[in-house]
């Protein structure tokens, strides 16, 4: 018998049975959602078999997509392919449904799930910069209460994130995109889908009389989390999208980033991308549709 096979499943019927597992050490284990990832790495051996796993599968607290107090609220159970046909996810964060169309393929679309994406905390996670340049927050719960982290300070680095043995990702909670605004969502492979991006990012931006107003971009796969890049956002502001503009953007992005080199992609290629990406969004964003 496989390792993977002694291990005890819990399934709570509602969130609160599922906090209360959480908090008893006798009942605790790792979180299983879709498990599009875990279950891969269990069986390969890349991480080992937990000895005790609580499904949240299908929990309905956690599979809600709402507007609630003027922010666009995202269960963390909600699968890709719920993000990609929101109505409500396309009309307040496009690239976030743009980045959700790109995950895997539609096996792992309807399986997959934003919470367990972020809850991975790689920096190759397709949601993170769509989440980030919505100045997303994370709401966490537990039998001890709720906790609200913007999503920057909720994760901490490579597998790394601000949640406690007994806390639970329940939802997030997304500035929708501003009248008149853009967004754009990209990512680079080696396929369109089922590929892990060597550069990945999204931006939210406004042009108003000719000058940008809102500018925020948000990288992937360039550092040891997604991250924003407010030096470039900052030097952006108040700027006409002309060759000047454009050129310097490129030039800082491709200056600031620090990525490293991978089986997947070299060092220089990343930044020489990362630069030629915000370009892109910039150029997007001065376009007339």
């Amino acid at each position: 018998m496989s390792a993977l096979e002694q291990t005890e499943l819990l399934t709570p019927n509602t969130l609160d049975e599922a906090l209360r597992f959480l908090a008893d050490e006798n009942t605790r284990g790792t979180l299983l959602c879709g498990g599009t990832d875990l279950m891969v790495q269990w069986e390969a051996g890349v991480r080992p078999a937990p000895a005790r796993v609580i499904n949240i599968k299908g929990l309905t607290e956690l599979s809600e997509i709402k507007m609630e107090n003027g922010a666009l609220v995202i269960g963390a159970g909600v699968t890709h392919a719920a993000l990609r046909h929101s109505s409500l996810v396309i009309q307040c964060a496009p690239s976030l449904a743009e980045a959700a169309a790109t995950v895997g393929g539609a096996q792992i679309q309807a399986l997959g799930t934003i919470g367990g994406s972020i809850g991975n905390a790689s920096p190759a996670s397709d949601m993170a910069p769509s989440l980030l340049v919505a100045d997303a927050i994370a709401e966490l719960a537990s039998v001890r209460g709720i906790r609200k982290v913007p999503l920057p300070k909720f994760i901490l680095g490579y597998r790394k994130l601000d949640l406690a043995p007994d806390e639970l990702i329940v939802r997030f909670h997304l500035a929708p995109m501003p009248v008149g605004a853009k967004e754009n969502w990209h990512k680079l492979g080696p396929r369109a889908a089922q590929a892990i991006s060597k550069v990945m990012g999204s931006y939210r931006g406004k042009v108003e009389s000719g000058r940008i107003s809102l500018f925020a971009v948000a990288l992937g796969s360039v550092a040891p989390t997604a991250v924003r890049l407010p030096e470039i956002e900052q030097w952006l502001i108040g700027r006409a999208i002309d060759a000047e503009t454009l050129k310097g953007a490129e030039k800082r992005t491709s200056d600031i980033v620090k990525p490293i080199a991978d089986i997947r992609s070299t060092a220089e290629y990343r930044r020489w991308v990362s630069g030629r990406l915000v370009r892109g969004f910039l150029e997007h964003l001065a376009s007339p549709s």
